[in-house]
C-alpha cells in the first residue's frame, strides 16, 4: 500500500496544477461521499439530541456506554477476555468511569505487540474503515473502525462546530498537513482548491515570506468564512502580517486551531491579526479523548463521545489524559494512554480544561531525574520571534531554534536568554541557534521540543 501511494504522489507531482486541483478535488467528492451519508446523518442527529443535556446527564449516558463497551469486549475481544480472566475481573463490576482504573492502562506498544488479539471476533476486518495514527512521536500505526464509529467522529465534530457558529458547506481555507504541493515547486501557487468539500487548501510546507504574502492575497481573494489551522502553520502568517501592517479585507467568523499545542501569547497574536478569537479542539485519531472550546472561550470534555480520565501524575497538578473508546466496537482500545498532559477543574458545567501541556516525552529531562515543563512560557513576551523549537541533544544541553521576526533586535535576543536563564539556569546548559525555518513532521506538524536523547 506504501508503495503504490508513493506511485500515486510521484503522478499527482509530476501533473499540472489545473490537474491537481481537479484530482484533489475528485478525492474531495469521494470524501464528503463516504463520510456524509445516511448513517452519518442518524449519529449526528443524536448527538444534537445530547447537545442539551446537563453534565450529569452526559455522564449518566457515558456510563451506560461503558457498561455496553465493557461487556463487547470481554464477550468478543479476545485481548480484553484474556486479561479479564487473568486479572480476575469481573466485567459486570465496571459501570461507571471510576470502575474502569481496575484495568491497566494500555499502550500504544501493547497494541501492536497483540495487534490481531484486538479485533472483535464480530466483525470481518475487509468491511472496517482503516485509519492511520500521525506518529508525530516516531510511533505511528494501523488501526480499524467500524462504520458507526467513524460516523460518531464526524458527528460529534459538526456538533462541535454547529456549536460556535459552523455549517457544512462553509468555505474553510485549509492551514492544515496535507501535502497538496509537491515539495520542489518553488513558484506559485502554493495551493490547492477541493471544491466538493469547500476548502482552500495552503501547503504547511512552503512556509517563508514570499508564500506569506501569497496567502495573504489569497484570503483577500476567496474570503473564506471559516480558517482552519495548524498552529505552528498559521502562525507564521500571522506574524508575516502583523510585521508588515496587513489586515484582511474582510473579517473571518471563525478560526478553528487543532493537533497542537497553543501559548495564550499565540491566541492573543491570532486575535489582533484576523480580528476573531480561534477556538481550540484536542482530539487523536484513535478517538478515546475530546476537548472543545466552547463560546465563552472555555475548553470542557465531551463526555458523551468518549469516557475519559485524567491520571494524576506526580503530585497530582499534571494528569495523563487517559481514554476509552465508546462507539469502536470493531477495535476498541480501553484505558488508552494518549500520553498528552493536562490540567483541569471540576466545575458544575463539567470538566474544564485549563492547560493541554503537550506529551509527556516533551519535558526537557535532567540528569537528576528531574523533569522541566511548559517552557512555552519563555516565549510569551517574544513578539518578535515567528517560531521556535528547543531541542535536547543531551542531558547537559538543550539548543534554543529560533526564526527571527523582521524587528527581532538584540534587545529581543537580551530578553530571551533572560527568560532562559530564569528557567534553565544552573539546571542545564543551553544556546540560542537562528534558523531559517523550522521543520514539520510528515504529518505537517510541528514539535515544539524535540529530543535527541537515546
Amino acid at each position: 500500500m506504501e508503495l503504490k501511494n508513493m506511485s500515486i504522489m510521484k503522478l499527482y507531482d509530476a501533473m499540472p496544477v489545473f490537474m491537481q486541483n481537479i484530482a484533489v478535488s475528485l478525492e474531495g467528492w469521494r470524501i464528503q461521499k463516504s463520510r456524509y451519508g445516511k448513517l452519518y446523518m442518524r449519529v449526528f442527529d443524536e448527538f444534537m439530541m445530547r447537545n442539551d443535556l446537563s453534565y450529569q446527564e452526559k455522564c449518566a449516558y457515558r456510563d451506560s456506554q461503558i457498561r455496553i463497551m465493557v461487556k463487547h469486549c470481554y464477550e468478543t475481544v479476545p485481548y480484553y477476555h484474556r486479561i479479564f480472566d487473568e486479572l480476575g475481573i469481573d466485567y459486570r463490576d465496571i459501570r461507571r468511569l471510576e470502575d474502569l482504573t481496575v484495568l491497566p492502562i494500555l499502550t500504544k506498544q501493547t497494541v501492536k505487540e497483540h495487534y490481531d488479539e484486538f479485533f472483535s471476533t464480530k466483525y470481518d476486518r475487509k468491511n472496517l474503515i482503516k485509519q492511520h495514527t500521525s506518529g508525530t512521536s516516531g510511533s505511528g500505526f494501523i488501526f480499524y473502525q467500524n462504520p458507526e464509529a467513524n460516523a460518531a467522529v464526524w458527528a460529534h465534530v459538526w456538533r462541535g462546530n454547529k456549536n460556535i457558529g459552523l455549517e457544512r458547506g462553509t468555505w474553510c481555507g485549509y492551514f492544515g498537513g496535507r501535502s497538496i504541493v509537491p515539495l520542489a515547486q518553488m513558484k506559485p501557487p502554493h495551493y490547492r482548491i477541493n471544491y466538493p468539500g469547500k476548502q482552500i487548501m495552503f501547503s504547511a510546507f512552503h512556509m517563508c515570506p514570499e508564500v506569506y504574502q501569497e496567502y495573504f492575497d489569497v484570503l483577500n481573494k476567496y474570503k473564506p468564512k471559516w480558517i482552519q489551522a495548524f498552529p505552528s502553520s498559521i502562525l507564521p502568517l500571522a506574524k508575516y502580517m502583523e510585521d508588515n501592517n496587513l489586515r484582511l479585507s474582510y473579517a473571518p467568523a471563525v478560526l478553528t486551531l487543532s493537533s497542537e499545542n497553543v501559548t495564550q501569547h499565540d491566541v492573543d497574536i491570532l486575535s489582533r491579526v484576523f480580528g476573531v478569537y480561534p477556538m481550540q479542539n484536542y482530539a487523536q485519531s484513535e478517538a478515546v479523548a475530546t476537548f472543545r472550546q466552547r463560546l465563552d472561550k472555555r475548553i470542557f470534555v465531551d463526555e458523551d463521545f468518549a469516557a475519559v480520565e485524567f491520571v494524576p501524575i506526580g503530585d497530582g497538578e499534571y494528569c495523563r489524559v487517559v481514554g476509552t473508546t465508546l462507539s469502536n466496537f470493531a477495535m476498541p482500545f480501553l484505558r488508552y494512554d494518549t500520553k498528552d498532559i493536562v490540567t483541569y477543574r471540576e466545575t458544575d458545567a463539567g470538566r474544564e480544561v485549563l492547560t493541554i501541556d503537550g506529551r509527556e516525552e516533551d519535558d526537557i529531562k535532567l540528569r537528576n531525574n528531574g523533569r522541566i515543563r511548559r517552557l512555552d512560557f519563555i516565549f510569551k513576551d517574544q513578539s518578535n520571534v515567528v517560531e521556535a523549537q528547543i531541542i535536547q541533544r543531551s542531558l547537559d544541553y538543550v539548543d534554543f531554534c529560533v526564526v527571527r521576526g523582521a524587528h527581532y533586535s538584540e534587545e529581543d535576543e537580551r530578553q530571551l536568554r533572560d527568560a532562559i536563564a530564569s528557567y534553565l539556569e544552573g539546571r542545564i546548559d543551553y544556546g540560542i541557534s537562528y534558523v531559517a525555518s523550522i521543520p514539520k513532521t510528515a504529518s505537517g506538524k510541528m514539535k515544539f521540543i524535540v529530543s535527541e536523547l537515546k
